[in-house]
C-alpha cells in the first residue's frame, strides 16, 4: 500500500492499528528532522555517523508509539522534541566516556602520541552532579532530627545482653547446644591432660 500521500499523524493511527508496514513511509517522513537536529553533532563523535542518527531517529519514533505517549497535536514537533532530548543524553554520555584529543607528538621513531584529556563539557557536568547530591545530602541530613545517642553498655550490660542472646538461640538450637558442650567437654579433657603432662614433666626435671 502506498503511504506517501498520509500526513504524520494518519500514520500513526495507522501503526496504532495494527498496521507496522506504515513505519517505513514515517521513518522517511522524520529523517530531515532527524538530520536537522543532529547536524551541531556531526563529526564530533567518532562512533556516529548519518546512519547511526538515522537509526535513533527510528528508535523514538518506534518508542513514542509503542508506548502511547504522543496524544494528539502535531506528531513532528512532538518528535523533533523527542529525537533531540535522545541526542542530547547521547552526546553527553559521550563526552563523559570518550577524552578529547588536543594535540599529537611524534618522537625520533616516528611514533606518534596523541594527548587526551576530559572534555570541558564532562568536567562541568561533574561538578554540577558533585554539587547537586552534596546539597541533596545537605537537604537531607537537615530534615531529619538528629540521632539520639545510646549510652555505652557496662560490662556487666553486656554480659547479661550476650547471655540472653545465648539463651534464645540455644532454646531454637538444641542440637547447637549440644554440639557446644561436646566442644567443651573435649577442650576440658584436653586441657586437664596437658596440664598432667605438665606436672610429669616438671617432676622429671625435678629428679
Amino acid at each position: 500500500m502506498n503511504y506517501s500521500t498520509y500526513s504524520n499523524e494518519e500514520l500513526v493511527s495507522i501503526i496504532q492499528s495494527g498496521d507496522e508496514a506504515a513505519y517505513d513511509q514515517l521513518f522517511r517522513n522524520l529523517a530531515p528532522i532527524t538530520l536537522h537536529e543532529a547536524e551541531m553533532y556531526r563529526g564530533k563523535m567518532d562512533t556516529y555517523g548519518t546512519e547511526d542518527f538515522l537509526q535513533e531517529g527510528n528508535i523514538v519514533a518506534w518508542e513514542i508509539i509503542s508506548r502511547g505517549n504522543f496524544k494528539g497535536g502535531k506528531f513532528s514537533t512532538y518528535f523533533g522534541a523527542a529525537i533531540r532530548n535522545r541526542l542530547i543524553r547521547i552526546w553527553r554520555d559521550y563526552n563523559l566516556k570518550n577524552l578529547v584529543c588536543i594535540g599529537e607528538s611524534e618522537d625520533c621513531r616516528g611514533n606518534i602520541t596523541r594527548i587526551l584529556v576530559e572534555s570541558d563539557y564532562a568536567k562541568e557536568y561533574r561538578i554540577k552532579k558533585a554539587e547537586q547530591q552534596k546539597r541533596w545530602y545537605e537537604k537531607k541530613k537537615a530534615s531529619q532530627p538528629p540521632k539520639q545517642k545510646n549510652p555505652p553498655m557496662t560490662k556487666e550490660e553486656r554480659s547479661r545482653k550476650i547471655m540472653a542472646y545465648q539463651k534464645e538461640y540455644y532454646a531454637a538450637h538444641p542440637d547447637k547446644l549440644e554440639e557446644r558442650r561436646e566442644k567443651n567437654r573435649i577442650a576440658e579433657k584436653a586441657r586437664r591432660e596437658r596440664k598432667k603432662a605438665e606436672r610429669l614433666a616438671a617432676l622429671a626435671t625435678q629428679a
